[in-house]
């Protein structure tokens, strides 16, 4: 909104100055000239009206542009340039002209007159309103009072010069132009923007302001007298002929001063170069503290940056590895060189204090013949993150100059804003680490999840509880259940080593493989010994399964079950706990005949309230705040005690009291717990039957 209330205002004044214009315009060519009052007061008035209305919009046009002092010089410069051109040759050109239509001048030299002065008027609009740019360009006061008073003083010297022909009011237009002088040198040595200039341009700035200063005072010189320049300005508008000659004292003046003062500016432009390249990089690095960046690309711009503040030939890190410090982000130095050097500042360096940056001459360097450039001494600044030594940055040059106070205090500095920044590349790069992780995390998760039951088979006669709680950081426990025919339910529980997708992606090859199994093997042992063969193409030798397969036969009121490695299956009968530890090796441990050798099967009949539990070492091995163990104690407990319970309501109770026990230590495993409680009816000749054993099976919802 602003933006197009900016152009309509821009549009408004530059249609106000082209209207004025062409008024200009018919008024200079259809209107004769004549002596008489009148005529005069209209024609200034339109003149002033012109020159105001373009400043104006030149005005409105030139806030929107970036200044830059050099470049609006060089614009004052080309400007006087071709009005010295145009005054050198306007004669020969016009000179026709003005000598054949002198006495009568017609529609062909008015108009020509015109467009010459308009020209001319253009130009000196310009080069005044960048004066006035100039002139308030980097003030910390406000000096408006000043250059508006110098130019109410401009305007009254320039239309003084109606007084041209009274001689006895002279006085009038003398003490305008002479205030009008004063003001000028006054408001020309106010120059504060070449202090913000660098070297190369305050000199640069010296040739420029001398020859533009010539070249005012050349056209200040040819715009007076008779030649055919100064007769078609004088016969235009006396007052804009004044103007111009007042522009041009005004030109030759300023950058007169402009010029002894950026030669007074030399000698310290060195310094202040230097100290705003490090206020530049000190800016630069903060604003680097809070951005996301690669760290090799943020060490590239440490070593560039200081090379530049410190005016010094090459430079580089030596960083902490994991296991030595290498060297990192060389700048105009080769790693041959930077290594050697390296292991000798390092050697010098390594026993000493490191509090802030020293100095090292290499006149001691055993092996400086052998470097591919002649460096004399290094400055070594530390780099530290909260009070760890992580690595150095390294400035060296090769030329006889040292590294002086200022080079060290902006080494040091600078080095301070490298470690945060560095630092914060790091805290970066963990945190897109730790995403990248959650994200894995949760796939598995995910996986975990589908993998899982989300129902359990249901039997007259035998009630299951099962209850999964995942850790935070994903695990590879696993249960299931198979039909494998009307009177034989099969089971399985396992526990993949290792945390992560990887372990969710395995777990979800072990489900398969069960799954698959179940339907074709009648012996948890067997079942156990072909998964092992088949896991040998999935684990590598870091990564195993631990097992617990069984088979629960309800005619004749068995537990068949096989262990791998697993945790021992709890048996609840009359008030005691007993455990079920068949033999056997967790699968993928050993894949030759070892393993099938180790395992074991363990066959038990069943008696009525007979609890069967199978878990994980999430259960056993929850903590507390001393670290100590939940264990199988607390466990069988718990079970014991909740034994006449049904199914759900001991694993409700189970949960509740290892969540009390580790509530102050986080959970760093999967819980994992199944309950089997067996129920069989007894009749009155003795015989046991079960309650619906002619019954399908059915899928109830957990």
């Amino acid at each position: 909104m602003k933006m197009i209330t900016a152009n309509l205002t821009n549009n408004l004044k530059f249609r106000l100055f082209m209207g004025i214009a062409v008024i200009l315009f018919f008024f200079k060519i259809f209107v004769p000239a004549g002596d008489s009052p009148g005529y005069n007061i209209i024609n200034e008035i339109l003149v002033a009206l012109t020159v105001i209305s373009l400043i104006v919009y030149l005005i409105e046009l030139m806030g929107y542009k970036k200044i830059n002092p050099i470049s609006m010089v060089m614009n004052v410069g080309i400007l006087n340039a071709i009005i010295f051109f145009m005054i050198s040759f306007s004669g020969s050109i016009l000179n026709l002209f003005f000598d054949n239509l002198q006495g009568q001048p017609g529609l062909v030299f008015r108009i020509i007159s015109f467009f010459y002065v308009f020209l001319i008027l253009s130009f000196l609009a310009y080069i005044f309103l960048t004066f006035r740019e100039l002139f308030f360009l980097k003030q910390n006061r406000n000096l408006n009072t000043y250059f508006n008073t110098m130019v109410v003083f401009f305007i009254l010297a320039s239309l003084s010069s109606a007084f041209d022909t009274l001689p006895d009011l002279s006085f009038i237009k003398n003490t305008f132009f002479i205030i009008s002088i004063l003001l000028i040198a006054i408001n020309s040595v106010r120059i504060s923007w070449i202090a913000f200039l660098q070297k190369k341009e305050k000199i640069s700035l010296l040739i420029i302001s001398i020859v533009i200063a010539v070249l005012f005072i050349v056209n200040l010189v040819n715009s007076s007298g008779e030649n055919i320049h100064y007769k078609m300005l004088a016969s235009f508008s006396p007052s804009l002929a004044r103007f111009l000659n007042i522009l041009m004292i005004y030109g030759a003046i300023y950058f007169s001063v402009l010029f002894f003062t950026t030669l007074f500016h030399l000698p310290t432009a060195e310094a202040y170069d230097r100290k705003a390249q490090e206020v530049s990089s000190l800016q630069y690095f903060s604003k680097l503290i809070t951005e996301v960046l690669d760290f090799n690309d943020l060490a590239e711009t440490v070593t560039d940056i200081a090379t530049r503040v410190c005016n010094a030939d090459a430079s580089w890190i030596l960083w902490s590895g994991q296991k030595e410090f290498t060297t990192i982000a060389h700048k105009n130095i080769g790693y041959i060189d930077a290594r050697e050097l390296s292991n000798f500042i390092y050697k010098n360096v390594k026993n000493k204090p490191s509090n802030g940056t020293e100095v090292l001459s290499l006149e001691k360097f055993e092996k400086i013949s052998s470097l591919s450039e002649n460096y004399l001494s290094v400055a070594v600044s530390p780099l530290k993150i909260h009070n760890e030594l992580k690595g150095y940055l390294i400035v060296a040059k090769k030329n006889s100059s040292i590294f002086n106070d200022e080079d060290i205090n902006a080494i040091n500095t600078f080095s301070d804003y490298a470690t945060v920044a560095i630092d914060n590349a790091a805290l970066v790069e963990e945190s897109i680490e730790k995403e990248r992780l959650e994200k894995e995390l949760d796939v598995a998760r995910e996986v975990q999840r589908k993998i899982l039951p989300s129902r359990h088979p249901e039997y007259i006669g035998l009630e299951i509880s099962s209850v999964f709680i995942p850790a935070f950081e994903v695990g590879g426990d696993y249960y299931d259940f198979f039909e494998i025919s009307e009177s034989k339910l099969g089971f399985v529980i396992a526990d993949v080593s290792g945390k992560g997708i990887s372990a969710a992606f395995i777990m979800a090859e072990v489900k398969g493989i069960f799954e698959s199994l179940s339907q074709t093997i009648t012996k948890p042992k067997d079942i156990l010994i072909s998964a092992n063969k088949i896991l040998k193409r999935t684990l590598d030798r870091s990564s195993f399964v631990s097992a617990a397969y069984g088979i629960i036969d309800r005619e004749k009121e068995t537990l068949t079950i096989s262990r791998a490695g697993h945790c021992p299956v709890i048996l609840i009968r009359n008030g005691q706990a007993e455990t079920l530890r068949p033999s056997g090796i967790g699968l993928g441990l050993n894949f030759t005949e070892h393993f099938d050798n180790s395992l074991d099967e363990t066959k038990i009949n069943l008696d009525d309230e007979d609890l069967i539990v199978l878990y994980t070492d999430g259960i056993t091995e929850a903590k507390n705040t001393d670290l100590e163990d939940f264990g199988l104690d607390n466990f069988e407990k718990i079970l014991i005690e909740n034994a006449k319970a049904s199914p759900d309501e001991i694993a409700n109770k189970v949960i509740r009291e290892v969540t009390v026990f580790s509530q102050s230590h986080s959970q760093y495993d999967d819980i994992t717990l199944v309950i089997f409680k067996w129920k069989s009816k007894i009749k009155s000749d003795g015989e046991k039957e079960w309650q619906s054993s002619a019954l399908p099976l059915k899928i109830k919802e957990m």
